[in-house]
Formats: structure tokens, C-alpha cells, sequence
């Protein structure tokens, strides 16, 4: 059991050194999303939505294996845990509002925008229920709400005016071919 409990120690540690890594990397990623921005590129976005959601995976991992072993050797990674997952929920609001906030009323969007940013309203809405748990209540600052609040305005805004994907499935159906087959055989008179 005690070398369980040490593995399980070193597993955890492992796991809050590698979200601080993939924390540093999303923000990078944010900064470079706001970069290409402004030459109208959104492939960065997408690099930074990616790592976002290996930072949630990752959380959600060690919130696991935290969740998994009861005992007091683990108290001060669960406590450096909570804190840590605070800090990057609020880090990668704070990255998320940045990015729509420097977005130009009049940016050109590429096809299939709507379809790219549609999802961050279900993360926002996802972030809102993780910070309003009990674990949060009076960690949190007013600022953070008020930051997601104005963000999905931000982003309904820029819903509104994406272009989305064509759709494809409401094209009639192909004409059927008509029968000129028995025409071949003849012999053409002029």
C-alpha cells in the first residue's frame, strides 16, 4: 500500500508539472492567435482551441486520479491542484476574451467561421457550472464572470456575421438519365 500511495504521489506530480507545461503552451498559442489575427488567418485559433482541450483533458485526468486515492499524503497536491486549475480557468478566459475582443467589427471571417467559434459558447457555458461548484465559491473574482458574460456577447456578435459552411444536402436530385440508347443503333439520314 505504501508504494502504491508514493506512486500514485509521483503520478500526480507528474501530471501538475506537465498542465503547467500545456498551460504555458495554450498561452502561446492565444498570443500567436492574436498575431495572425490581424492578416486575417484563423488556423492559429483552432492550434489554440486544440491545446486548450488537451489542458481540459489533462485536467480531468488528474482530477481523477486525485479523486481516486483517499488519504492525507495527498492534501497538499489536491490543494496545489485547485489552485492550479483556477488559475489556468481564469488564465484561459481572460486569452478567449482577448482574442474576440481585438477582433475587428468589420474582420473578414473565412467560410465556415460560424462553425469554428459555435463551440467556445458551449465552453463558456461549460466554464460558468465549473466555476459556480462549491470548491470556487468566493475564489473567484466578479471580474472572471463579468469577462464571460461580455464574451459570449463578443461572440454572438461575430456568429451572427460568420459566413458558415455551404450546405450541399439541399441540392436537388440529379436529373435522371434519359433513354438514348435505343437511338444508337439507327442510322443517322441527313
Amino acid at each position: 500500500m505504501v508504494w502504491r500511495a508514493k506512486n500514485v504521489r509521483q503520478e500526480v506530480e507528474g501530471l501538475l508539472l506537465a498542465l503547467e507545461r500545456q498551460a504555458r503552451e495554450a498561452v502561446g498559442l492565444a498570443e500567436r492567435a492574436q498575431r495572425d489575427m490581424d492578416d486575417d488567418r484563423f488556423a492559429s485559433y483552432g492550434d489554440f482551441r486544440r491545446k486548450v482541450e488537451e489542458v481540459r483533458a489533462l485536467v480531468a485526468l488528474t482530477e481523477d486520479r486525485l479523486r481516486g486515492y483517499v488519504g492525507e499524503k495527498l492534501d497538499d497536491l489536491r490543494t496545489e491542484f485547485e489552485r492550479m486549475d483556477l488559475l489556468l480557468t481564469v488564465m484561459l478566459v481572460k486569452a478567449t476574451r482577448n482574442y474576440f475582443a481585438t477582433m475587428k467589427d468589420d474582420q473578414v471571417l473565412p467560410i465556415g467561421a460560424r462553425e469554428l467559434f459555435e463551440p467556445e459558447l458551449r465552453n463558456i457555458e461549460e466554464t460558468r457550472a465549473k466555476l459556480a461548484q462549491p470548491r470556487f465559491q468566493g475564489q473567484v473574482p466578479d471580474t472572471v464572470l463579468a469577462e464571460l458574460e461580455e464574451t459570449v456577447g463578443m461572440i454572438g456578435k461575430i456568429i451572427a456575421r460568420a459566413p458558415s459552411l455551404p450546405d450541399f444536402s439541399d441540392a436537388p436530385a440529379a436529373p435522371k438519365p434519359v433513354r438514348r440508347l435505343r437511338t444508337l443503333g439507327r442510322p443517322i439520314r441527313t
